[in-house]
Order: C-alpha cells, then sequence, then structure tokens
C-alpha cells in the first residue's frame, strides 16, 4: 500500500516541529506495554528492542523504564538530537523502518509508537520480520483523539478540512491488522484498544496542536487557526484545562518460532 513519507531529503518532516513535539506530544498508557507483554508472554524486562521512528523519544523512554533494552531508530536529525538530550548516552540510530541498519535477528520486538502509518508496509513489514528473532513481534500503536462526540472536536475537524485541503479527519482509518496479515511474515495479528485521558492547559494543548504535521501545513493562516482553536477550547473548557479523551489502538504481529 502507498502511504505518504514523513522523510524529507535531510531527515523527517517533523524536524522543524522537535520542540513542540518534545513539549507537548501526549505519553502512552501503560495498559500498551502490558498488552504487549501479554501478547508476548514474557516481561519487556532484558528484551532487545527497536523502537522505530522513535521522535523525541516518548515510548523509548517508557520502554526502558520497563526494563527494555531499547535502541531508537529516528531518520530526523533534529528529533534525534531531542531524544539524546532527555536520554544521554543511548546507543540511538539514524534510519528509518524501510531499510533498518541491523542484522537479521537480532532483537525480540520492533515497535512503532505513532508511526506506523508513515511507512510503506510492505518494504517496513519485511525489515521487521528480517531483524526479529524466531517468537518475536513486531507491535505498532497509537494515540488517537477519541472525540467525535464533542462539539470542540468538530469544530476543530471543520477548520482543518477547510484550512488544510490535504486533511481529511479519517486519514489513520486503514485496515493496519489485515495489511499485516496480507504481507505473509507473521503467524498471528491481534488488534487490542483502550481509552485514556490526560488534563492539559490550554498553552500546551495548542503547542501540540502546532506538532502535527497536517497543522503545520496550513502555513500562513496557522495563526489563525490556533487563535480559533483557542476560542473554541476555552468555550468547552473555561478554567482553561483541557481534558482530552484518547483511544489507543495496539496492533501485534508475531513472525513463527
Amino acid at each position: 500500500m502507498s502511504v505518504p513519507s514523513g522523510r524529507t531529503p535531510t531527515g523527517s518532516l517533523f524536524d522543524p516541529l522537535a520542540d513542540a513535539y518534545a513539549a507537548a506530544r501526549p505519553s502512552y498508557p501503560d495498559h500498551i506495554f502490558r498488552d504487549v507483554e501479554r501478547f508476548l508472554g514474557r516481561p519487556l524486562r532484558g528484551a532487545d528492542v527497536l523502537d522505530v521512528g522513535a521522535g523525541t523519544g516518548i515510548a523509548t523512554r517508557l520502554l526502558i523504564g520497563r526494563g527494555a533494552r531499547v535502541v531508537p531508530v529516528e531518520p530526523g536529525p533534529t528529533m534525534l538530537a531531542r531524544l539524546r538530550q532527555r536520554s544521554p548516552g543511548l546507543p540511538a540510530v539514524r534510519g528509518d523502518g524501510e531499510a533498518l541498519p541491523f542484522r537479521d535477528q537480532v532483537v525480540d520486538l520492533v515497535c512503532y509508537a505513532q508511526a506506523w502509518h508513515w511507512v510503506q508496509v510492505l518494504t517496513a513489514a519485511a525489515e521487521a520480520a528480517r531483524v526479529l528473532r524466531p517468537g518475536g513481534a513486531l507491535a505498532v500503536w497509537w494515540n488517537d483523539v477519541d472525540a467525535e462526540e464533542y462539539r470542540w472536536w468538530q469544530c476543530q475537524q471543520e477548520r482543518l478540512e477547510r484550512m488544510n485541503p490535504g486533511y481529511h479527519r479519517g486519514y489513520r482509518a486503514r485496515p493496519f491488522a489485515d495489511e499485516l496479515r496480507w504481507t505473509g511474515h507473521f503467524r498471528e495479528v491481534v488488534t487490542l484498544t483502550g481509552r485514556w485521558r490526560r488534563r492539559i492547559n490550554i498553552d500546551d494543548y495548542l503547542t501540540w496542536q502546532r506538532s502535527k504535521s497536517y497543522v503545520a501545513a496550513i502555513g500562513d493562516r496557522l495563526d489563525d487557526f490556533l487563535d480559533a482553536e483557542r476560542r473554541t477550547m476555552l468555550r468547552a473548557f473555561p478554567d482553561g484545562v483541557v481534558v482530552e479523551p484518547f483511544r489507543t489502538l495496539l496492533v501485534i504481529a508475531q513472525v513463527p518460532e
């Protein structure tokens, strides 16, 4: 399946957004990692893990916190620099999932946190399967804002679709599990979902909006978009603290033993 690439000639389209990304991107809830451990039938402690499309290291640090031995892989030099600032001494690698710079069968888990939708599935799945040890797994997951029932979210999506003609709100609605099954590399593929919320002040919320590639693509009218967002969100949350609901989507695919 052909998908848009997050790479640029010099790295990643997220490099100009690295400061906003590091400041306000949401973390990932514990249930994602518990589900990965249940699927693998072992704790993450002691597992060799690649975190591909690692960005500023949000998932990397959580995996390390559970005792995994993690090597983050990131195409963007600025994003990678932010990761190294937060995690000095970590053996991070500049690269991407379509050409992993690792030998065959060297890791137990390959992760993509908020990044799998940027890769060419056939190529990246083959690379993940190549570097996984027998019985290892590819785990890809996302935080998706789960606010369709709220007027503030509807206003935001209508605004985005109007101001960025290349955006549509269902852009990540793909059969990710089926795509992995169709590659033929995996013996089992499962999908797991969950929900969580975070509280974030309005200024940080707007920084979080700035960290999104489709918001940055608005270009010259970005300030107009953010001003309108502030007004909408303050009507919904007059105390200036946004309660933001998320739905997590986790797809795990295991290679044969």
